[in-house]
């Protein structure tokens, strides 16, 4: 089967079941695009953390100035707001920090980097909201429900 044939089938089904077209990618910050894929596989659990493990902690994304979500082992993952915004954090990418405790806790100071390890300013962090990764059947019924949202019809006047 050609692989032109298949990309029209591959359209229908992103926009069926929830994917974003370019249309909708354009309206988005970069921000909002990376807040947008981290929600599409994690929801917050309620609970909130003051201090969390190094040794769960397995990667990071800066969402923007204020936010970066953190990856751990297993299901969970979280989410920290710093209190404040942190000039350059979105920009750079790229932050260190320093901790005498085997933990990242809330206030711990970051330090912004930039490509060539020069150092930008600090920022405290916030607290961290316990995220869990969302099972298959629980993205089925997201992707459903927005499926369901854009029919023609559903919407009433």
């Amino acid at each position: 089967m050609k692989q032109t044939a298949l990309w029209p089938t591959l359209l229908v089904a992103m926009i069926a079941f929830g994917g974003t077209t370019s249309a909708d990618d354009e309206k988005m910050t970069r921000s909002e695009k990376r807040m947008a894929r981290i929600m599409e596989d994690y929801k917050p659990t309620g609970k909130v953390k003051h201090c969390v493990p190094l040794r769960f902690l397995r990667d990071s994304t800066i969402v923007d100035d204020q936010t970066i979500f953190f990856k751990s082992v297993g299901k969970r993952a979280y989410m920290n707001r710093l209190p404040h915004k942190c000039s350059r954090l979105f920009a750079e990418e790229r932050f260190m920090y320093s901790t005498s405790i085997s933990s990242l806790c809330k206030m711990e100071i970051i330090t912004v980097l930039d490509s060539f390890g020069r150092q930008w300013g600090s920022c405290g962090l916030g607290e961290f909201e316990e995220m869990e990764k969302l099972s298959k059947a629980e993205k089925a019924e997201i992707a459903a429900q927005k499926a369901e949202e854009k029919q023609p019809g559903a919407e009433s006047n």
